[in-house]
């Protein structure tokens, strides 16, 4: 019979080789890499489901099965048996570049995901499950397809002599983007405006327009004062600024945006300028000669 300490020492190292050597586990999902954004209209995108396998996994007989799913639907988008060509299903029929190689290696080769002009629709969550006969394993990713704003503006309007309307508007973003105003202070500090009121409106299909406005008391504001309004596409790495210089007490046009500007005359834009300079002449001699 065998010592005791030899029977612990024999359970001690079968512990270790089935902890630390690498693949004794079975197929593992090493790293599942699926960009977090992507723009709408890509060429292309690829989301790769790296894996290990025990060598006798890597064999062509231990039934290995490589399979995507979309949005937790319980049919595959993909699937990929070994030895066979790979197989594009659900949304993803025909969107995809199926002679894509991720690797030379016979087991590993299809792993991957090469999408072609990825769209909005194809926003989601992706789950890659790689089983053999023996063993399963799977992880998963979300990835956002993003449109970027046809038009990004500021609009400034006074309805009265003593305060002022500021509007940040953009238009045809998807997914619904946030939005917030800004007053900019010295040494890039700033100060977020407060009683912002947004307003949302669905366009045709998945993009929106999206409205963040505020009335401010001039009394409250510097001269010069600078709004900022700061887009934000959620679960995107997407960020757009704009910026507008208001002067309090001044009276603007009752549309101030440069889109808007393009419908008035030009001597009406050299009039405005030329009172605009006049009046800032006048409120300075007055404020020097006090």
């Amino acid at each position: 019979m065998a010592p005791v300490w030899f029977l612990f020492a024999i359970f001690f190292l079968s512990l270790v080789t089935v902890v630390f050597v690498p693949g004794a586990l079975g197929v593992q999902i090493t790293a599942l890499r699926v960009p977090a954004s992507v723009r709408n209209g890509s060429a292309s995108v690829l989301l790769d489901c790296e894996y290990s396998l025990r060598p006798d996994e890597t064999q062509s007989d231990s039934g290995l099965v490589v399979k995507w799913f979309f949005n937790a639907t319980p049919a595959p988008v993909y699937q990929w048996i070994r030895g066979n060509r790979p197989q594009e299903l659900g949304v993803l029929k025909g969107r995809l570049k199926l002679d894509h190689r991720a690797s030379r290696h016979p087991a590993t080769m299809h792993r991957a995901l090469y999408i072609l002009n990825p769209t909005t629709d194809l926003s989601g969550e992706y789950k890659c499950v790689v089983s053999t006969f023996d063993d399963e394993d799977f992880m998963i990713k979300t990835m956002t397809v993003f449109v970027p704003e046809r038009r990004l503006e500021m609009i400034q309007r006074k309805p009265s002599i003593d305060s002022v309307n500021v509007t940040c508007l953009a238009e045809g973003v998807s997914p619904e983007p946030r939005l917030s105003l800004y007053i900019e202070r010295e040494k890039g500090h700033r100060v977020a405006v407060a009683g912002v009121k947004v307003v949302t409106t669905v366009r045709t299909g998945t993009t929106f327009d999206v409205a963040a406005h505020a009335l401010i008391a001039d009394d409250t504001l510097q001269t010069p004062t600078v709004f900022s309004c700061e887009m934000k596409i959620p679960n995107a790495d997407y960020v757009r600024r704009k910026n507008v210089v208001y002067y309090p007490g001044q009276m603007l046009p009752s549309c101030f945006s440069i889109e808007c500007c393009g419908s008035i005359k030009t001597a009406d834009l050299v009039w405005l300028v030329i009172s605009t300079f006049l009046l800032m002449m006048v409120s300075n001699h007055i404020t020097n000669g006090s």
